[in-house]
C-alpha cells in the first residue's frame, strides 16, 4: 500500500538542490516501500531529466514523467496528482527538504483525524519565526481558529488527501508565470475541507530560500504582481462565499490587503523610479476601491492605516514621506541573566525598539491615549483612529525561540514579558520590555529533546505595530554549564555575541570556559575553571595539548567535574613537564592556547603566545552556504540602512 506520493516538479534542478531533496527523502523514518516520489519534469534544457533518470534506476519507488515546457510548476503538480496513487500527497519544490520524520508523522496524524489537509511544522532558511503562530501546538482540527489561517503559510508544502482533492477537482491554475498559483489552490482547499490539521511536534518541512527562486522574483512594481494580485481577492470572495466562510474570506482579505497591498509602500518604495512608484500608487487604489477593503481597516496597525488612508485620499506625496519618517523599528532583545538551574536554563533580557541610528518609535501622549508622531499635514488628513497607537502597544508582543543552526527548525520557548511605558518630559512616550523564559534542552523541542552536538542559537521575535522582528539574543554573559542525569549542556556567547546552547555541549565547553589556576593530582592536570555552574557529576571530553617543544596539536581524553557550582577540567597522565593546552581559546579574550609549567611543587598557569590553530568549534556543523563577497557587501549596506545591522 502507498501511503503518501510527493510529488516534485523540476526545472533547471541544480545538482546540489537534487542531492538535498533525495538526501531527505532517503532519510525518512517510512519505509520507502510505503512512498512513492513523483518528479515531472517541466521541459528542463539542461541535463534535469537525465539526472532523475538514472536516479530512479537506482530507487525503486521513483518515478519521473517528463512534459513540455509549461513555464511554472502548476502543470507538473496536476501531471503528478494524476499519477499518483498514494492516500496522501505532498508536494515539495525542487531544491528544499524533508524533516526526518515528516512523511510517516504527517501520514499518521492525517488518518488519525481523518483530515483532507495537515498543515506540518516548517522552517525557513532565512526567518527563524517563520510560521511560529501557526504552528503554536498540535491541532487536530484548526478549522475556526481565529488568531490565523489554518492554511498559512498558503504555499503547496502541505499534505492533502488525494480522494479529497479529486472529489472536488482541486488542481492549481496553469499557465507560465502564473503568481501566487497556491493561494488558489489552498482557497479552494479551505472551501472543501471539512478537517485541516496542524502539526507541530514534529518538524515537517525546509524552506531553503535560495537567489532565484520563484517567489523571490515577483517584483512588486512589475505589472505581473498587480495584474495578479486582483485575481487572489477575487478568488478569495468567489471561493469563500456566505457567512458561513467570512472567518476565513476575512483572514485571507486583511492578509491581501495589509501585507500585499499597503504592505508595498515601505521603505524600498522610494528608492524606486518616479514612474515605478506612481504605477504601483495607481494600481494600488484601484484594488482599494474595487475590493472596498476599507472595511477591513480598524483591524489593521497604526502605520498600516495611516498609509491605506492616505492611499485613499490621493496623498502619494504624503505617502511617500510616511515611507522614510515611520519606517518600521527593529526590535532587539540583550541578555541580563544568563543561567542554569537544575538542569534548565533561565534567561532574563531586555527589549528596546531602536534602528542604528538610534531612531525610536515616535509615539507622543495625548490624555490617556498613546499617538503616531506624525508630521502635521497628515496628522491633520488621517483619522484620529489611524492615529491612535494604543492598541499598538497593548498588543506588544515577545516571544522566545530557540533555533537548531544545522537544521534551521525552531521552537517557541515558555516566557514571559512586562512593557515598559514612559512617559517623557517633553510629551513624547518611550516604550521597551522585558522578557524571561527557560531552556529544558531535555524538552524545548515541543516536549522532546533538542539534537545534541547541535548550535541552538536563541532569538526574541519583537513585534510591535508595523514592526516584526526577530533576532539573537545578544549576549556577553560568560559561558557556563549544566550537568544533569549524565548530560552536560552548555550556554555561552559565540563570536557574534549571541547566546547558543549546546546539548552534549562538552567538547566545546573546554574551548569556551577559561581556566583559572592548575595543579597535578596524582600525575592528572587539574584546571579550575572560571564561572557559576550547575549540577554534578563527570562526564567524557577531549582536549587539545602540545607536548613540550611539539609543534603538532594532539587530542587528548579528558573528563569535565561539575560540583558546588564549579567546574574542572581534568587531563590524566600529563606528568611533570610544560606543556600548552588548549582550553578556553574561543572564549572572550582567551589566548590560543595555556602553558601550563612546573615550579617545584605548584603548577603555574600562563598565557601561550601559541597561536589558535583553527577559528572553529571542534563540534561545528557544516555552515550553510555563505554569500559571494559583492552580494555579501550589498547585503550588508541594506541591512545597515534600514537598522537590521
Amino acid at each position: 500500500m502507498i501511503k503518501v506520493s510527493v510529488v516534485v516538479p523540476t526545472y533547471k534542478t541544480s545538482v546540489e538542490g537534487l542531492a538535498r531533496l533525495v538526501g531527505s527523502l532517503e532519510r525518512q523514518t517510512m519505509p520507502a516501500s510505503e512512498f512513492e516520489v513523483i518528479f515531472v519534469d517541466d521541459g528542463s534544457p539542461d541535463d534535469t531529466l537525465q539526472r532523475l533518470r538514472k536516479l530512479a534506476e537506482t530507487h525503486s519507488n521513483v518515478r519521473v514523467e517528463a512534459i513540455e515546457n509549461s513555464g511554472w510548476p502548476s502543470k507538473p503538480r496536476n501531471v503528478g496528482i494524476e499519477l499518483a496513487q498514494g492516500e496522501y500527497i505532498a508536494f515539495m519544490d525542487h531544491d528544499d527538504e524533508l524533516y526526518p520524520d515528516a512523511l510517516r508523522a504527517a501520514y499518521e496524524f492525517g488518518v488519525a483525524n481523518n483530515a483532507d489537509a495537515v498543515n506540518g511544522k516548517e522552517a525557513r532558511t532565512t526567518s527563524a519565526s517563520w510560521g511560529m503562530g501557526t504552528y503554536d501546538q498540535d491541532r487536530p482540527q484548526s478549522i475556526g481558529r481565529t488568531d490565523v489561517h489554518p492554511l498559512i503559510p498558503m504555499n503547496p508544502h502541505k499534505m492533502y488527501r488525494r480522494a479529497f482533492l479529486n472529489e472536488h477537482g482541486i488542481r492549481f491554475i496553469e499557465g507560465a508565470r502564473v503568481l501566487w498559483e497556491d493561494i488558489f489552490f489552498n482557497v479552494l482547499v479551505s472551501r472543501h475541507a471539512r478537517v485541516i490539521s496542524t502539526l507541530t511536534s514534529v518538524p515537517y518541512y525546509h524552506w531553503v530560500t535560495t537567489k532565484g527562486s520563484g517567489s523571490s522574483t515577483f517584483v512588486k512594481h512589475g505589472e505581473d504582481f498587480w495584474r495578479w494580485l486582483p485575481r487572489v481577492c477575487q478568488s478569495i470572495i468567489d471561493e469563500l462565499p456566505g457567512e458561513e466562510n467570512r472567518l476565513q474570506r476575512e483572514q485571507l482579505e486583511l492578509h491581501q490587503y495589509g501585507n500585499r497591498l499597503v504592505g508595498v509602500f515601505d521603505s524600498k518604495y522610494v528608492t524606486r523610479t518616479p514612474k515605478q512608484r506612481r504605477f504601483m500608487f495607481e494600481q494600488a487604489q484601484k484594488l482599494q476601491r474595487d475590493f472596498d477593503f476599507a472595511r477591513l481597516e480598524g483591524r489593521m496597525n497604526s502605520s498600516k492605516r495611516v498609509r491605506a488612508e492616505l492611499l485613499r485620499a490621493d496623498r502619494q506625496d504624503l505617502l511617500e514621506e510616511i515611507c522614510v519618517s515611520d519606517a518600521a523599528v527593529p526590535g532587539w532583545a540583550r541578555a541580563t541573566t544568563v543561567e542554569w538551574r537544575g538542569g534548565i536554563l533561565h534567561v532574563s533580557s531586555d527589549v528596546t525598539w531602536a534602528d542604528s541610528k538610534g531612531t525610536v518609535p515616535a509615539l507622543v501622549r495625548d490624555g490617556d491615549r498613546i499617538r503616531k508622531g506624525l508630521p502635521t499635514e497628515v496628522r491633520d488628513l488621517v483619522s484620529a483612529e489611524a492615529t491612535d497607537m494604543t492598541a499598538d502597544v497593548d498588543g506588544i508582543t515577545v516571544s522566545g525561540l530557540v533555533r537548531s543552526r544545522r537544521s534551521r527548525i525552531a521552537w517557541a520557548l515558555p516566557l514571559e514579558s512586562d512593557v515598559r511605558v514612559e512617559d517623557l518630559p517633553d510629551g513624547t512616550v518611550r516604550v521597551s520590555a522585558t522578557a524571561s523564559f527557560t531552556v529544558d534542552p531535555a524538552a524545548a523541542a515541543s516536549g522532546a529533546p533538542l539534537e545534541e552536538a547541535t548550535h541552538w542559537d536563541l532569538h526574541v521575535h519583537a513585534r510591535f505595530g508595523n514592526s516584526s522582528t526577530d533576532r539573537p539574543l545578544k549576549s556577553t554573559i560568560p559561558a557556563s554549564v549544566t550537568l544533569t542525569d549524565g548530560r552536560l549542556h552548555l550556554v555561552y556567547p559565540n563570536d557574534s555575541t549571541n547566546a547558543t546552547i549546546i546539548p552534549g555541549g562538552q567538547r566545546e565547553a573546554v574551548r569556551r570556559l577559561t581556566p583559572e589556576s592548575a595543579a597535578l593530582v596524582d600525575g592528572d592536570l587539574v584546571l579550575e575553571l572560571a564561572g557559576h555552574h550547575d549540577g554534578a557529576g563527570e562526564v567524557e571530553t577531549v582536549v587539545g595539548v602540545w607536548a613540550a617543544g611539539a609543534s603538532k596539536l594532539s587530542d587528548r581524553p579528558a573528563r569535565l567535574r561539575i560540583a558546588d557550582g564549579a567546574a574542572q577540567l581534568i587531563v590524566p597522565g600529563v606528568g611533570a613537564g610544560t606543556i600548552d593546552v588548549r582550553v578556553g581559546d574561543r572564549a572572550p579574550g582567551g589566548p590560543g592556547a595555556w602553558t601550563v609549567r612546573a615550579d617545584k611543587d605548584r603548577r603555574i598557569l600562563e598565557r601561550s603566545s601559541r597561536p589558535s590553530t583553527d577559528s572553529t568549534p571542534a563540534s561545528k556543523p557544516a555552515p550553510a552556504p555563505t554569500p559571494t563577497p559583492t552580494l555579501r557587501r550589498t547585503v550588508g549596506r541594506v541591512l545597515r540602512r534600514f537598522g537590521l545591522r
